[in-house]
Protein backbone atom coordinates (compact mmCIF):
# COMPACT_ATOMS: atom_id res chain seq x y z
CA UNK A 1 0.00 0.00 0.00
CA UNK A 2 1.42 3.40 -1.01
CA UNK A 3 2.13 5.68 1.96
CA UNK A 4 1.36 8.80 -0.09
CA UNK A 5 -1.98 7.36 -1.19
CA UNK A 6 -2.91 6.44 2.38
CA UNK A 7 -2.00 9.94 3.64
CA UNK A 8 -4.05 11.47 0.83
CA UNK A 9 -7.18 9.49 1.77
CA UNK A 10 -6.70 10.38 5.47
CA UNK A 11 -6.50 14.10 4.65
CA UNK A 12 -9.48 14.03 2.27
CA UNK A 13 -12.18 13.99 5.03
CA UNK A 14 -10.50 17.03 6.63
CA UNK A 15 -10.55 18.85 3.29
CA UNK A 16 -14.24 18.01 2.83
CA UNK A 17 -15.04 19.27 6.32
CA UNK A 18 -13.27 22.60 5.74
CA UNK A 19 -14.89 22.98 2.32
CA UNK A 20 -18.33 22.28 3.77
CA UNK A 21 -18.11 25.22 6.16
CA UNK A 22 -17.08 27.52 3.31
CA UNK A 23 -19.50 26.49 0.56
CA UNK A 24 -22.26 24.29 2.01
CA UNK A 25 -25.81 25.41 2.80
CA UNK A 26 -28.29 24.19 5.37
CA UNK A 27 -30.40 21.37 3.93
CA UNK A 28 -33.85 20.32 5.11
CA UNK A 29 -32.84 16.67 5.25
CA UNK A 30 -33.67 14.88 8.50
CA UNK A 31 -31.32 12.57 10.37
CA UNK A 32 -33.78 9.74 9.63
CA UNK A 33 -33.55 10.35 5.87
CA UNK A 34 -29.76 10.54 6.17
CA UNK A 35 -29.81 7.13 7.86
CA UNK A 36 -32.28 5.65 5.33
CA UNK A 37 -30.15 6.74 2.38
CA UNK A 38 -27.18 4.91 3.93
CA UNK A 39 -29.12 1.79 4.99
CA UNK A 40 -31.04 1.15 1.75
CA UNK A 41 -28.35 -1.30 0.64
CA UNK A 42 -29.09 -3.43 3.73
CA UNK A 43 -32.88 -3.00 3.89
CA UNK A 44 -34.20 -2.02 0.48
CA UNK A 45 -37.71 -1.16 1.70
CA UNK A 46 -36.53 1.84 3.80
CA UNK A 47 -36.48 3.79 0.54
CA UNK A 48 -40.26 4.18 0.75
CA UNK A 49 -39.68 6.61 3.65
CA UNK A 50 -37.24 8.87 1.79
CA UNK A 51 -38.71 12.31 1.18
CA UNK A 52 -37.22 12.89 -2.27
CA UNK A 53 -35.89 11.23 -5.42
CA UNK A 54 -32.18 11.15 -6.23
CA UNK A 55 -29.40 10.01 -8.56
CA UNK A 56 -26.04 8.93 -7.12
CA UNK A 57 -22.53 8.02 -8.25
CA UNK A 58 -20.45 5.86 -5.92
CA UNK A 59 -16.86 4.60 -6.02
CA UNK A 60 -14.92 2.35 -3.67
CA UNK A 61 -11.37 1.01 -3.77
CA UNK A 62 -11.06 -2.10 -1.62
CA UNK A 63 -7.76 -2.32 0.28
CA UNK A 64 -6.19 0.24 -2.11
CA UNK A 65 -5.84 -2.37 -4.87
CA UNK A 66 -6.66 -1.22 -8.40
CA UNK A 67 -8.09 -4.65 -9.26
CA UNK A 68 -10.70 -4.35 -6.49
CA UNK A 69 -12.63 -1.23 -7.47
CA UNK A 70 -16.39 -0.75 -7.37
CA UNK A 71 -18.23 1.80 -9.50
CA UNK A 72 -21.98 2.29 -9.07
CA UNK A 73 -24.69 4.52 -10.49
CA UNK A 74 -28.06 4.37 -8.77
CA UNK A 75 -31.33 6.23 -8.67
CA UNK A 76 -34.67 6.21 -6.91
CA UNK A 77 -37.99 7.86 -7.73
CA UNK A 78 -40.26 8.51 -4.73
CA UNK A 79 -43.87 9.60 -4.80
CA UNK A 80 -46.52 9.29 -2.07
CA UNK A 81 -44.64 6.62 -0.07
CA UNK A 82 -43.92 4.59 -3.22
CA UNK A 83 -40.40 4.15 -4.53
CA UNK A 84 -38.88 2.63 -7.65
CA UNK A 85 -35.10 2.11 -7.67
CA UNK A 86 -32.45 1.12 -10.21
CA UNK A 87 -28.84 0.25 -9.46
CA UNK A 88 -26.01 -0.60 -11.90
CA UNK A 89 -22.68 -1.66 -10.42
CA UNK A 90 -19.37 -3.23 -11.43
CA UNK A 91 -16.74 -4.71 -9.14
CA UNK A 92 -13.29 -5.75 -10.33
CA UNK A 93 -11.42 -4.69 -13.46
CA UNK A 94 -11.33 -5.48 -17.19
CA UNK A 95 -10.01 -9.04 -16.83
CA UNK A 96 -12.17 -10.16 -13.94
CA UNK A 97 -15.24 -8.81 -12.22
CA UNK A 98 -18.92 -8.84 -11.31
CA UNK A 99 -21.51 -6.75 -13.11
CA UNK A 100 -24.88 -6.29 -11.38
CA UNK A 101 -28.14 -4.66 -12.42
CA UNK A 102 -30.79 -4.35 -9.70
CA UNK A 103 -34.31 -2.99 -9.97
CA UNK A 104 -36.99 -2.88 -7.29
CA UNK A 105 -40.21 -1.46 -5.96
CA UNK A 106 -41.22 -0.66 -2.39
CA UNK A 107 -44.35 0.83 -0.86
CA UNK A 108 -45.27 2.07 2.60
CA UNK A 109 -48.68 1.32 4.09
CA UNK A 110 -50.35 3.64 6.63
CA UNK A 111 -47.02 5.53 6.91
CA UNK A 112 -45.88 2.76 9.27
CA UNK A 113 -44.71 -0.32 7.38
CA UNK A 114 -43.06 -0.83 3.99
CA UNK A 115 -42.56 -3.91 1.84
CA UNK A 116 -39.95 -4.16 -0.88
CA UNK A 117 -38.97 -6.51 -3.70
CA UNK A 118 -35.75 -6.18 -5.66
CA UNK A 119 -34.54 -8.37 -8.55
CA UNK A 120 -30.89 -8.75 -9.53
CA UNK A 121 -29.15 -9.72 -12.76
CA UNK A 122 -25.58 -10.95 -12.11
CA UNK A 123 -22.84 -11.26 -14.74
CA UNK A 124 -19.53 -12.82 -13.78
CA UNK A 125 -16.71 -12.38 -16.27
CA UNK A 126 -13.13 -13.62 -16.32
CA UNK A 127 -10.56 -13.55 -19.08
CA UNK A 128 -10.42 -16.80 -21.12
CA UNK A 129 -13.54 -18.15 -19.36
CA UNK A 130 -17.18 -18.05 -20.52
CA UNK A 131 -19.43 -15.45 -18.91
CA UNK A 132 -21.88 -16.63 -16.26
CA UNK A 133 -25.38 -15.11 -16.20
CA UNK A 134 -27.49 -15.39 -13.05
CA UNK A 135 -30.69 -14.04 -11.52
CA UNK A 136 -31.84 -13.67 -7.94
CA UNK A 137 -33.98 -11.39 -5.75
CA UNK A 138 -34.37 -10.04 -2.23
CA UNK A 139 -37.37 -9.33 -0.01
CA UNK A 140 -37.42 -6.75 2.75
CA UNK A 141 -39.74 -5.27 5.34
CA UNK A 142 -39.34 -2.14 7.45
CA UNK A 143 -41.71 -0.88 10.14
CA UNK A 144 -41.95 2.13 12.43
CA UNK A 145 -42.74 0.78 15.89
CA UNK A 146 -42.97 4.33 17.26
CA UNK A 147 -42.13 7.76 15.90
CA UNK A 148 -38.56 7.23 17.11
CA UNK A 149 -37.97 3.49 16.68
CA UNK A 150 -37.90 1.32 13.57
CA UNK A 151 -37.12 -2.29 12.76
CA UNK A 152 -36.30 -3.94 9.43
CA UNK A 153 -35.51 -7.37 8.02
CA UNK A 154 -34.14 -8.43 4.65
CA UNK A 155 -33.55 -11.76 2.91
CA UNK A 156 -31.24 -11.90 -0.15
CA UNK A 157 -31.64 -14.93 -2.41
CA UNK A 158 -34.18 -16.62 -0.09
CA UNK A 159 -34.98 -19.18 -2.82
CA UNK A 160 -31.36 -20.41 -2.74
CA UNK A 161 -30.90 -19.92 -6.49
CA UNK A 162 -27.71 -20.95 -8.27
CA UNK A 163 -25.13 -19.21 -10.42
CA UNK A 164 -25.77 -19.76 -14.10
CA UNK A 165 -29.43 -20.53 -13.28
CA UNK A 166 -28.87 -24.26 -13.71
CA UNK A 167 -25.32 -24.40 -12.36
CA UNK A 168 -24.07 -26.31 -9.32
CA UNK A 169 -22.75 -23.42 -7.22
CA UNK A 170 -25.36 -21.66 -5.11
CA UNK A 171 -25.57 -17.89 -4.79
CA UNK A 172 -24.92 -16.99 -1.12
CA UNK A 173 -27.98 -16.14 0.96
CA UNK A 174 -27.87 -13.13 3.27
CA UNK A 175 -30.24 -12.28 6.12
CA UNK A 176 -30.16 -8.89 7.85
CA UNK A 177 -31.98 -7.61 10.95
CA UNK A 178 -31.88 -3.86 11.67
CA UNK A 179 -33.06 -1.85 14.68
CA UNK A 180 -32.79 1.95 14.87
CA UNK A 181 -33.69 4.57 17.46
CA UNK A 182 -33.74 8.36 16.98
CA UNK A 183 -32.50 10.07 20.12
CA UNK A 184 -33.36 13.55 18.85
CA UNK A 185 -33.37 15.60 15.64
CA UNK A 186 -29.59 15.31 15.36
CA UNK A 187 -28.62 11.82 16.52
CA UNK A 188 -29.82 8.34 15.52
CA UNK A 189 -28.48 5.02 16.84
CA UNK A 190 -28.73 1.69 15.06
CA UNK A 191 -27.86 -1.96 15.64
CA UNK A 192 -27.79 -4.62 12.93
CA UNK A 193 -27.06 -8.34 12.70
CA UNK A 194 -26.36 -10.26 9.51
CA UNK A 195 -25.79 -13.88 8.59
CA UNK A 196 -24.52 -15.13 5.25
CA UNK A 197 -25.04 -18.73 4.16
CA UNK A 198 -22.45 -20.03 3.64
CA UNK A 199 -20.49 -17.45 5.59
CA UNK A 200 -19.97 -15.71 8.88
CA UNK A 201 -22.24 -13.95 11.36
CA UNK A 202 -21.68 -10.24 11.98
CA UNK A 203 -23.05 -7.59 14.36
CA UNK A 204 -22.59 -3.84 13.93
CA UNK A 205 -23.46 -0.69 15.86
CA UNK A 206 -23.92 2.72 14.22
CA UNK A 207 -24.07 6.35 15.30
CA UNK A 208 -25.60 8.76 12.79
CA UNK A 209 -25.31 12.55 13.28
CA UNK A 210 -26.89 15.29 11.11
CA UNK A 211 -26.81 19.02 11.82
CA UNK A 212 -27.69 21.79 9.36
CA UNK A 213 -25.49 21.24 6.28
CA UNK A 214 -23.14 18.48 7.50
CA UNK A 215 -23.25 15.03 9.07
CA UNK A 216 -21.24 11.91 9.78
CA UNK A 217 -21.72 8.22 10.53
CA UNK A 218 -19.60 5.67 12.34
CA UNK A 219 -20.18 1.94 11.98
CA UNK A 220 -18.33 -0.62 14.11
CA UNK A 221 -18.76 -4.36 13.58
CA UNK A 222 -16.99 -7.60 14.44
CA UNK A 223 -15.13 -7.44 11.11
CA UNK A 224 -14.43 -3.76 10.46
CA UNK A 225 -14.95 -0.14 11.44
CA UNK A 226 -16.23 2.51 9.03
CA UNK A 227 -16.81 6.25 8.91
CA UNK A 228 -18.57 8.61 6.50
CA UNK A 229 -18.50 12.42 6.36
CA UNK A 230 -21.23 14.27 4.45
CA UNK A 231 -22.22 17.79 3.55
CA UNK A 232 -24.98 19.35 1.49
CA UNK A 233 -24.82 22.15 -1.07
CA UNK A 234 -28.06 23.19 -2.77
CA UNK A 235 -29.44 19.90 -4.22
CA UNK A 236 -26.18 17.96 -3.87
CA UNK A 237 -24.87 15.67 -1.15
CA UNK A 238 -21.15 14.83 -1.01
CA UNK A 239 -19.93 11.83 1.00
CA UNK A 240 -16.40 10.65 1.65
CA UNK A 241 -15.12 8.01 4.01
CA UNK A 242 -14.11 4.40 4.14
CA UNK A 243 -13.80 1.28 6.24
CA UNK A 244 -10.93 -0.53 7.90
CA UNK A 245 -11.04 -4.31 7.87
CA UNK A 246 -9.23 -5.64 10.93
CA UNK A 247 -7.37 -8.22 8.85
CA UNK A 248 -7.15 -6.81 5.32
CA UNK A 249 -6.79 -3.05 5.63
CA UNK A 250 -8.33 0.23 4.46
CA UNK A 251 -11.01 0.69 1.76
CA UNK A 252 -11.78 4.34 0.86
CA UNK A 253 -15.01 5.39 -0.82
CA UNK A 254 -16.78 8.50 -2.12
CA UNK A 255 -20.30 9.38 -3.31
CA UNK A 256 -22.05 12.33 -4.89
CA UNK A 257 -25.86 12.51 -5.00
CA UNK A 258 -28.27 14.89 -6.72
CA UNK A 259 -31.75 15.30 -5.22
CA UNK A 260 -34.81 15.79 -7.38
CA UNK A 261 -37.54 17.71 -5.58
Amino acid sequence: MSRKLLIGWCLLPLFFLITSFVFAQEEQFSVSNYFYSYSKNKIFSVQAFLNRSSVSLFSQNQFLLKELCTATISGNYNIKKNAVALNVSHFGYSKYGFFTISAGYTRAFANRISLGLQVHYLLHHAESYPKVHSFTFDLSLYGLITEKMGIGISAYNPANLKYGISGKERIPMLYVLLLDYKLNDKVLLALSASKQLPGAFDVSAMVCFKYKFYGFMTDVSLKKVGVQFSFWWKRFEFDVGGSFDYRLGFSPCARVSYFIK
